[in-house]
């Protein structure tokens, strides 16, 4: 399988939707700045970047970079569930995409607190590496 960028996306969104842990999640659709902690959790998947090296006049390798967000509420503990909410990440998504025969493979794993109002705010970035052959499109 040569995915695009939308394929890669749908793949990752819907091996999250079936994860026991991410599904009490809401997906956005696309990450899209301020989220009210009402909204909480919330998580999002995007494809920011794609590096293209031609390999011949008509084939390219690409690295296409795939990124999980998560955001939720918290207490204490709350690195501890984010640290678990990227366990979830990694699995879900790795084993969704191999299962297609697409090597994507966990690269980065950000976490940030932010505890500066009346409530705990986590999020974790989890980042994907991609990699695939695909053709110059026929236009």
């Amino acid at each position: 399988m040569s995915p695009d960028r939308t394929t890669a996306r749908a793949l990752a969104r819907a091996a999250l939707a079936a994860d026991a842990r991410m599904s009490g999640f809401a997906m956005l659709p696309a990450w899209t700045g301020t989220v009210m902690a009402e909204q909480l959790p919330v998580i999002g998947v995007v494809t920011p970047q794609e590096r293209v090296d031609p390999q011949t006049l008509d084939c390219f390798q690409c690295a296409l970079r795939l990124q999980v967000v998560a955001k939720r509420l918290g207490g204490d503990d709350l690195e501890d569930l984010l640290d678990l909410d990227a366990a979830a990440i990694e699995a879900s998504v790795t084993a969704a995409m191999l299962g297609q025969g697409l090597r994507c493979l966990p690269e980065e794993i950000v976490t940030t607190l932010n505890g500066e109002g009346e409530q705990k705010i986590g999020t974790v970035l989890v980042t994907f590496g991609l990699l695939y052959l695909r053709r110059l499109p026929q236009g």
